[in-house]
């Protein structure tokens, strides 16, 4: 039960404590906030001895500067007053500090020092001096890191709007040249493709041409499409910085790094020289002979051709396979 009571009476006693250091430095804010505010007085009516007991009394009470409330009243100051006021009344402040500090050099308050016996009095005397030069330089830091530290709206407005300037300037001069890349790019890409459709509709309109000629004019018109399209494309990356390759090792070959233009091309050449051939055979009559092998070897020859075919295509097919995949050296 004892060690209960100890123990309550430690914790009530470490709770009166705080409340007392509380209280204690609520006290000392209310008398800095006095000191400061005698400081602040017009320099035409203001007392420097008056100011120096005040000081003194506080010193000898609580014996050190609550300097953190010296720095909220001169920005509580600059809030609440304009940016030239406030400079204003910093310097009427240091003007009066350096007044009382000049009071203690004088030759009467020399002498009253002197004639003190007591030497604790004494000491609160020379305390207080050395508060004055605290307080004086404490102000002048406060007033310099306020200056240098606060930025009103406008300032800073215009500090952003100075360092934004120039990148917005450049992002949107970008915008506009990307902009009309791709007006130019979506323009020239319908011109293209709706000119070929039309070119094409214009081939495939006139019944009266062979099949045989309408492929081989599709096949012409195709690769022109194709590889025109390719080479607007390449154009438009190297403009814009794009890259649409599939192959994006860099010494990949050109087959590597564009299969879809190879692999289309070939598709269209393949059946281009098939067409090809067979148009120039029935023009000059050399297949008379073949069609007689033909009616005699139906199945040979139906077999044969398509082995043939089917042959050339694997081929080319391999060596296209070879090329795409092929590691650069």
């Amino acid at each position: 039960m004892s060690s209960i009571n100890i123990k309550i009476n430690k914790t009530t006693r470490q709770v009166e404590l705080k409340i007392d250091d509380r209280v204690i430095t609520e006290e000392m804010s209310e008398k800095i906030t006095e000191i400061c505010t005698l400081l602040f007085t017009d320099s035409s009516e203001f007392d420097e001895e008056n100011a120096f007991n005040a000081i003194f009394q506080y010193i000898k009470g609580y014996g050190r500067i609550l300097y953190s409330q010296i720095s909220n009243m001169i920005y509580a100051y600059y809030n609440e007053h304009t940016t030239e006021e406030a400079t204003l009344a910093l310097g009427t402040m240091i003007s009066n500090i350096e007044k009382i500090v000049a009071f203690t050099g004088m030759q009467d308050f020399k002498d009253k020092r002197a004639s003190i016996k007591l030497s604790a009095e004494k000491k609160i005397y020379e305390d207080t001096e050395k508060a004055l030069i605290k307080i004086w330089d404490h102000v002048n830091l406060a007033q310099t890191q306020y200056s240098g530290l606060k930025q009103t709206d406008e300032e800073y407005k215009k500090k952003f709007d100075n360092s934004i300037t120039p990148f917005k300037d450049e992002l949107v001069k970008s915008m506009n040249a990307q902009l009309l890349t791709m007006v130019s790019i979506f323009t020239a890409l319908a011109f293209l493709v709706f000119g070929g459709i039309s070119s094409l509709g214009s081939i495939f309109a006139n019944h009266e041409i062979p099949l045989l000629k309408v492929i081989i004019v599709g096949c012409v018109w195709g690769i022109c499409i194709l590889n025109l399209v390719f080479v607007f494309l390449f154009c438009i990356g190297k403009m814009t910085g794009l890259n649409f390759k599939s192959n994006k090792e860099p010494d990949g070959n050109i087959i590597q790094k564009y299969p879809i233009v190879w692999w289309s091309n070939l598709v269209i050449l393949t059946i281009l020289a098939g067409s090809l051939w067979t148009y120039y055979i029935r023009k000059e009559n050399i297949d008379s002979s073949f069609k007689t092998w033909c009616n005699n070897s139906p199945q040979l020859a139906m077999w044969g051709g398509f082995g043939i075919i089917i042959s050339v295509f694997i081929i080319l097919l391999m060596v296209l396979v070879k090329q795409t995949w092929k590691k650069g050296k």
